[in-house]
């Protein structure tokens, strides 16, 4: 029996190039499906957490005002009490700033991980 004679190159390369362009679009059709349900889990999830936000933060002021009042009924002065009350936030406020700049300073933005990375490779590179 006689085979058919083999393809030549352009027509393999045309077949390659056809299959590829094929994959890269279902890839890109799948991950248009995955990325528009995270989407609207990760917007759902923000407006979530933001709504929770905003409550604890008005619970928190309305608690701010109630202590404040409280202890302006024991001194008698709003001015003295929003002081007591308001010194220890403005103090944790001020300690929270110096942290977060301190962990935002440029010596820990650096990429750790590919540093790492990049010595591995080369001393797996300078063993062999």
């Amino acid at each position: 029996m006689r085979q058919p004679p083999a393809p030549g190159l352009r027509t393999l390369l045309a077949d390659g190039l056809r299959h590829g362009g094929d994959l890269f679009s279902q890839e890109m059709t799948l991950l248009r499906q995955e990325t528009d349900g995270n989407i609207r889990a990760i917007l759902g999830l923000t407006a979530r957490f933001g709504t929770v936000a905003m409550l604890v933060l008005a619970a928190l002021v309305s608690l701010l005002v109630a202590l404040v009042k409280t202890v302006a009924a024991l001194t008698g002065s709003d001015i003295i009490a929003s002081l007591i009350v308001g010194t220890p936030f403005a103090g944790a406020a001020v300690a929270l700033m110096v942290l977060g700049l301190r962990r935002m300073s440029r010596k820990n933005l650096y990429p750790r991980r590919f540093e790492r990375q990049v010595e591995k490779d080369v001393e797996m590179v300078a063993r062999s």
